[in-house]
């Protein structure tokens, strides 16, 4: 499998002098499956710059497929999704319908009690008040499919998904194809108890590559924990380097990426975020746009 990061960052995009290396943009991931099949993990601001290059080939021509899996509903992972150029390529005849085979295919998975959010959150964000066109009459074909606790297959890939710990809900991603897999374990918390979540555990357990959300340091989580003051960051749905690292070891994981940065860490703040996963778990690396891992 191909996997590259377009976005990397949590909450909001921050572009500037100070984000350079690692990037400003909001959650995309790219993976290509041994047989060539598109998946994308989340719609943040990253999905704009990967549409373009998907411009390249035959989704400019309206004649591409994806498989958008959406994690879930919140703004930073949608964001991207009315500025991803593929959406915008197809024809349609003389009744306004769209022509099967001359339009690009979008295919989109969320959890299944929050599937039709994940629709009308899409077509909520691209209301006239907020946005000048309407969901409706993008050119793409777009399907809109739950997830139900069920593995599904994409060609020969198989999909897992688990829910995490995060405010309203979130899913974690298994794609399996052949020997390989990669976990996405994006926007999830660990538990309070300093147990280890049993779902993502599940999902985890002996992956190659496990991608976690480490948005917060151990002292930005739990100020007081660490003798500082400042607001506590429990119970906001996300995680830390350290619990990254200790859940990578459990489940005998044999690369982390630690992701979701926090819009106020700039560069050398998560260089220093790197670091000490290593220290903690030396097959560690901080992701950043243009990151490419083949498995």
């Amino acid at each position: 499998m191909y996997i590259k990061f377009w976005g990397v960052r949590g909450s909001v995009p921050v572009p500037g002098k100070d984000t350079i290396r690692y990037g400003g943009n909001t959650t995309c991931i790219e993976i290509r499956t041994n047989e060539g099949q598109l998946i994308i993990v989340d719609a943040g601001t990253g999905i704009r710059l990967l549409g373009l290059e998907l411009l390249k080939g035959d989704f400019g021509k309206g004649k591409g497929v994806a498989h958008i899996l959406f994690t879930h509903s919140h703004w930073d992972h949608i964001q991207g999704f009315p500025f991803f150029p593929p959406a915008y390529i197809g024809s349609r005849d003389a009744s306004g319908a769209r022509v099967d085979g001359s339009c690009n295919t979008l295919h989109l998975y969320g959890a299944s009690d929050v599937d039709d959010r994940l629709e009308a959150t899409l077509r909520g964000q691209m209301e006239h008040f907020y946005f000048p066109v309407d969901l409706n009459t993008l050119s793409a074909k777009l399907t809109f499919n739950p997830m139900q606790g069920k593995p599904i297959d994409i060609g020969a890939a198989q999909i897992s998904s688990r829910r995490l710990i995060h405010p309203n809900g979130v899913l974690g991603y298994r794609i399996q194809d052949g020997d390989s897999s990669v976990v996405v374990a994006t926007d999830c918390e660990h538990p309070s108890d300093g147990s280890i979540d049993a779902n993502l555990l599940e999902l985890a357990t002996g992956a190659d590559l496990l991608i976690y959300d480490a948005q917060y340091t151990p002292e930005e989580y739990n100020p007081a924990a660490h003798g500082s003051r400042g607001p506590s960051k429990i119970g906001w749905g996300h995680s830390t380097m350290v619990e990254g690292a200790k859940l990578a070891k459990t489940a005998g994981v044999k690369h982390l990426v630690l992701t979701h940065h926090d819009p106020l860490h700039n560069d050398v703040a998560i260089d220093a975020i790197e670091k000490r996963a290593k220290s903690e778990f030396p097959s560690s690396q901080a992701a950043f746009e243009g990151l490419v891992i083949q498995i």
